[in-house]
């Protein structure tokens, strides 16, 4: 059955600073474009069948290395690519902390549409919808590699794991990291998360 690898862009310059949602123009630092060779590293002598990419810079440019290195075009797909964050694109996380439906954001994410923007259950339903559409094409034994965002791999894999949407954010997506769901018999197994290549686990724990 398919195998579905979701990889989060790698790191750049303003993670945690500001919500960048789908501004272009944003690329990785140094550390996000070694985070992308170690996802190479680690996949590339796997038979990948397809390499698929929100075509924001970030996730393009994760997805470069390993495309470089398995010879297989990177296909990006807008179905990929991060929620829309409407007004609260480009805004500092300090300023929107404070705003009142931060804490709806936080707590019962179901019910939040943004200003001007998308809700997170349209946003569950396209990046679902993508993912299924890319699995329907692939063979039986196919193993296809998804360069996404954080938001849209924690809800992805809500769904996939049968989790109320209001429990998405209980799920951790580093920058970087591999996440994988093997389809059996129709039926998704979470096989991975947030597995970051080259990194001890124990590092990412002393973080916190």
């Amino acid at each position: 059955m398919p195998i579905l690898i979701l990889a989060r862009h790698g790191e750049t310059d303003v993670i945690g600073q500001k919500l960048t949602g789908r501004i272009t123009g944003i690329h990785l630092n140094s550390n996000g474009r070694n985070q992308a060779k170690l996802i190479a590293d680690a996949l590339c002598n796997f038979p990948i069948h397809a390499i698929f990419s929100s075509p924001l810079e970030r996730a393009m440019e994760t997805a470069k290395p390993l495309s470089e290195a398995c010879n297989i075009p990177v296909s990006p797909h807008i179905g990929l690519t991060e929620i829309n964050f409407g007004a609260w694109q480009g805004k500092p996380y300090k300023q929107l902390q404070k705003l009142k439906l931060w804490e709806t954001v936080q707590n019962s994410p179901s019910k939040v549409t943004f200003p001007a923007g998308e809700s997170f259950i349209t946003a569950q339903q396209r990046i679902v919808a993508s993912l299924d559409e890319i699995l329907s094409v692939m063979g039986e034994n196919d193993l296809v590699v998804c360069f996404s965002h954080c938001d849209p791999i924690r809800l992805a894999l809500g769904y996939y794991l049968n989790m109320g949407l209001d429990d998405f954010q209980r799920l951790t997506i580093d920058p970087g990291s591999l996440s994988m769901i093997h389809l059996i018999n129709a039926k998704p197994h979470l096989r991975l998360i947030n597995f970051a290549p080259g990194i001890n686990p124990i590092d990412t724990i002393k973080r916190y």
